[in-house]
């Protein structure tokens, strides 16, 4: 199985950040009706999001950014 390069965990980080974002934005948005759907699945792609960055950063401080 071929790692991650910084890149991809960049790019896949920043997406999934994002998307966190986005359904938090969306609650809002819809006044809370989907309170408890939105939110788990906005804290697990902010989860996934932070995850994936912390490994781009140890990947960008290593020097294996090809």
């Amino acid at each position: 199985m071929k790692n991650w390069s910084f890149t991809t965990c960049a790019v896949a980080g920043f997406s999934f950040s994002a998307l966190g974002v986005a359904l938090i934005i969306l609650n809002a948005v819809t006044a809370n009706v989907f309170l408890t759907a939105l939110l788990w699945m906005a804290g697990v792609a902010l989860l996934i999001g932070g995850s994936l960055s912390v490994r781009a950063h140890l990947l960008w401080t290593r020097g294996d950014t090809q």
